[in-house]
């Protein structure tokens, strides 16, 4: 099977694209649909559009170095590192960022609750814990 180049594949996506609006807007003739070219991507865009983009991010650079630090530590797989590397960048922040100052703490609301994390899990089912080994690991 032959490579396809990314400027290549660009192209097809953005052929299909142009067919799915032109099918939307116009009734599937995209002869109507003309493509204005500007220098800047910023200018692309309409202005309600651009609004609602969340502003430039400045690269931070030590957090940066941070995760690759950690990363290199952790493994030396490529494909595991930019995994890792991409969770860092957006989903853990995104978490982390949800999480807010309202930082998940487990409150006990009942009585039983406060028992139960006052004590051990051996004590609380007393001989009956035994039972659940036996029939976990047994023959039949």
């Amino acid at each position: 099977m032959a490579k396809v180049t990314k400027e290549l594949l660009k192209e097809i996506v953005k052929e299909c694209l142009v067919e799915i609006l032109a099918e939307g807007i116009n009734g599937g003739d995209s002869n109507q649909l003309r493509e204005s070219i500007s220098t800047k991507k910023e200018n692309r865009m309409p202005n309600s559009i651009r609004k609602m983009m969340p502003p430039k991010k400045t690269k931070n650079e030590s957090f940066e170095k941070n995760i690759s630090n950690v990363i290199a530590s952790a493994t030396s797989d490529p494909i595991l590192s930019s995994i890792l590397e991409d969770t860092a960048k957006t989903t853990l922040q995104e978490q982390n960022s949800a999480d807010g100052s309202n930082k998940f703490v487990a409150r006990h609301n009942d009585e039983a609750s406060k028992i139960v994390s006052e004590s051990d899990p051996a004590e609380l089912f007393g001989g009956s814990a035994n039972n659940w080994a036996k029939l976990a690991f047994s023959d039949s």
